[in-house]
C-alpha cells in the first residue's frame, strides 16, 4: 500500500512538472503561440504548444532562436521610444536569470540588443504567475516590420537558454541606425559557452561575458516599407550561426511523450 502511494505521489509531480514547464513570452505574442488572444499561425504551419521549452540544454542547442520562421501575417505596432508592458507565462522561474531583449530588420540575420537585465529578471516569480516587464523601444528606432527578441539565461537548474520571438512592426523614422551589441547567446553551443548556476548572490553569473558583447550598428534604408538592415562593418563580429537552419525541434515532443508513457506505467502500477 505504501509503495503504490508513492508511486502515485511521483506521478502527480511527475504529471505537475509536463503541464508547468519552464517561461515563455505571451505578450506580444511569441510565433504561434497558444497564448489567448494570440492570432493563428500563418497558413501552412502549427499551433507551438510548446513556447516555454529551452531552445538549448546542457549546452547543446535544439531550436533556432526565433523556433519558427514563418512569421506572422498581422504585426503589432509600436512607436519608438514606446514601452513595452511584455508579459511572461511562468511554468518554472529557475530562480529568476539574466534576460536580453533585440531586434532585427533583417528576418533575424542581425540583432541588436535594445535591453538587458543582468541576474534578477524573472527573480521571484512563481507557478502560474504572469510577469509583466516594460521593455522600450529605442527613440531612434526606424521604421519597418521587425522580429523582437527574448532570451533568458536561467540561474537553477540544468544550464539552458529560452527564446521567443514577436512579429512587429516599429513606427519610427523614416531609415536611420541603431547603435547596441549583438546577443550573448550563452549555453546554446560550445562557441558561446556555458554559465554555470548561479543561485547565491556571491556565485559567479557571468556578467562579464555580457559587458564583453560585440557592439553592432543595424540600418535600415529609409523605404517605408520593406527595411533592410546590415550590420557595422567596423563593429560586426561573426555571422549569427543559430538562424541558419529552419529546421524544427522534436526533442521536447519526444521527452513528452517519454514522460506521458512513464506516467502512464506508473499508474498501471498504482491500480
Amino acid at each position: 500500500m505504501l509503495r503504490k502511494s508513492i508511486l502515485l505521489i511521483a506521478v502527480l509531480q511527475l504529471a505537475a512538472l509536463i503541464a508547468h514547464a519552464h517561461v515563455d513570452l505571451t505578450k506580444p505574442c511569441a510565433r504561434y503561440s497558444s497564448a489567448p488572444g494570440c492570432p493563428p499561425p500563418p497558413a501552412g504551419q502549427s499551433i507551438d504548444y510548446n513556447t516555454n521549452a529551452p531552445i538549448s540544454s546542457g549546452g547543446i542547442n535544439t531550436q533556432p532562436l526565433c523556433k519558427h520562421s514563418v512569421p506572422y501575417e498581422k504585426r503589432t505596432v509600436y512607436k519608438a521610444g514606446e514601452s513595452i508592458s511584455t508579459e511572461y507565462g511562468i511554468g518554472s522561474a529557475h530562480g529568476g536569470g539574466h534576460c536580453q531583449w533585440a531586434l532585427s530588420y533583417d528576418h533575424e540575420k542581425t540583432w541588436v540588443v535594445i535591453q538587458t537585465e543582468i541576474r534578477t529578471c524573472l527573480q521571484g516569480a512563481v507557478t502560474g504567475q504572469i510577469v509583466k516587464i516594460p521593455v522600450t523601444i529605442p527613440p531612434d528606432a526606424p521604421s519597418g516590420d521587425a522580429t523582437f527578441m527574448w532570451l533568458w539565461v536561467n540561474s537553477i537548474g540544468i544550464r539552458e537558454l529560452y527564446s521567443n520571438c514577436a512579429d512587429i512592426r516599429v513606427e519610427g523614422r523614416d531609415g536611420g541606425s541603431i547603435n547596441g551589441f549583438e546577443p550573448l547567446l550563452a549555453n546554446y553551443n560550445a562557441t558561446y559557452g556555458i554559465i554555470p548556476e548561479f543561485p547565491n548572490p556571491t556565485d559567479p553569473d557571468g556578467h562579464e561575458l555580457f559587458d564583453a558583447r560585440k557592439p553592432i550598428t543595424i540600418t535600415v534604408k529609409g523605404s517605408g516599407t520593406g527595411a533592410a538592415s546590415t550590420p557595422d562593418p567596423s563593429s560586426s563580429s561573426k555571422p549569427n550561426k543559430n538562424v541558419a537552419s529552419g529546421r524544427r525541434d522534436h526533442l521536447q515532443s519526444s521527452m513528452l511523450f517519454i514522460s506521458t508513457a512513464i506516467m502512464l506505467s506508473l499508474v498501471s502500477l498504482c491500480l
